[in-house]
């Protein structure tokens, strides 16, 4: 934990004491009155109200600390076959130390050696499971083409020892809203989405919560019990979408809706659109999920959701390019000026473009790799960045200009 974090709890406490303070003396100088009575149990009620705001605004902050700095070695303990090319790896401590806990619906940022000749290229994967002290789950999809998945799938054994940043990420559940929720995941963006659900289940909170997710059938469904057993939980109710289901494979039984997740389906299934909505799958079904969600009257700052990668980033990127005009990138560090006309998701893809080398990992906006300082101008995300960034900073591989800006890269 940093400084800043501890600073956080410490200030929580002083009010604490502070109203502890006030408390005592409201009880010192009472007399046995029915006004004084009842101006005790107004102040007490007030105090018990004050600290619980400040305790769950110190829980509600601390996201965007890190519970440590730099990396921190774990070893693999065990690796599950969650589904057909997909596997689960759990993650213990090298240091034997607890775990700090983390906001569901977070990801460890990982630096993975793929090539010994070159410097190791960072990943980030979702924890899939809800927060625990002794250790920690990422569950990753091999995609056949990316190098962090198959480092994992193909090099990465019990045993194995993995450098970890410490969770992080702006995609996770508002400790203090217990509004009804819903959360809608397709293929391996159920990860995130899981780790909620199972907080839910494991907090026994009272919140209502639909639980959609779509695979293609029954041998690429990971999790299929844990998915399962939320039904019996009263406030749960699961549906599971099969786009391609097998001939083994039975309706009702196995999944509910043969098809795509969609608006339509979400309206047969929910009794209005008042939800918070958190979202993580492919493009595809950002792309209609979104807009379509909108269009259904659910305000914007309702839907909440993860990139899938850089697919997904740049899908989200181009349906709302923030700058109309032309507009000039200077990078100072090379001495290159150039013009940006909306035709790429992000400044790194223009970069790249016109061979700007600029450092980046993810892709996604949430390692932070491809962080640079922005000396003049203003740049916007269309997701919020994963890492905490300063007024004078940016993430090339989410950022757009707006307007004419000066890069100190």
């Amino acid at each position: 934990m940093d400084w800043q974090s501890l600073g956080l709890i410490s200030g929580a406490a002083l009010v604490g004491a502070s109203s502890l303070a006030s408390l005592a003396a409201i009880v010192k100088h009472r007399s046995d009155s029915r006004r004084r009575r009842r101006r005790y149990q107004t102040e007490h009620a007030r105090f018990e109200q004050q600290l619980t705001h400040e305790l769950k605004y110190a829980r509600a902050t601390k996201p965007i600390f890190r519970a440590w700095t730099g990396e921190r070695s774990f070893r693999v303990a065990a690796i599950v076959e969650e589904a057909v090319g997909c596997k689960s790896f759990y993650l213990v401590p090298s240091d034997g130390r607890a775990l700090p806990h983390f906001e569901p619906g977070q990801y460890l940022t990982f630096s993975l050696p793929v090539d010994p000749q070159l410097k190791p290229i960072v990943r980030c994967y979702s924890l899939s499971d809800r927060p625990r002290e002794d250790y920690y789950r990422v569950t990753i999809k091999h995609t056949g083409t990316g190098q962090g998945s198959g480092y994992f799938h193909k090099n990465v054994k019990i045993g194995s020892v993995l450098k970890v940043q410490a969770p992080q990420g702006a995609f996770f559940l508002d400790p203090t809203d217990q509004l009804p929720i819903v959360l809608i995941a397709g293929g391996i963006g159920v990860t995130p989405l899981l780790s909620m659900a199972s907080s839910i289940v494991h907090e026994r909170s009272p919140r209502t919560m639909y639980f959609f997710a779509g695979f293609r059938n029954s041998k690429e469904h990971p999790f299929r019990d844990q998915i399962a057993k939320l039904s019996l939980e009263t406030n749960i109710h699961p549906d599971i979408t099969y786009s391609r289901p097998l001939a083994t494979d039975s309706l009702h039984r196995d999944y509910q809706y043969k098809g795509h997740i969609s608006v339509v389906r979400l309206r047969q299934i929910l009794p209005s659109s008042n939800f918070r909505y958190y979202l993580c799958g492919p493009a595809g079904m950002m792309e209609q999920l979104v807009p379509g969600l909108l269009n259904w009257g659910v305000p914007e700052k309702h839907i909440h959701f993860e990139a899938f990668g850089p697919a997904t980033v740049n899908c989200m990127l181009k349906r709302s390019n923030v700058s109309c005009e032309p507009c000039h990138i200077e990078f100072t560090k090379s001495g290159t000026d150039l013009l940006w006309k909306g035709d790429y998701p992000a400044i790194l893809d223009l970069a790249e473009s016109a061979g700007v080398a600029l450092e980046s990992g993810c892709r996604a906006g949430n390692c932070g790799q491809c962080l640079v300082k922005v000396r003049r101008g203003q740049i916007a995300f269309n997701k919020a960045p994963g890492v905490p960034l300063g007024d004078d900073e940016c993430l090339t591989c989410i950022g757009q200009p707006h307007g004419d800006v000066v890069l100190e890269a």
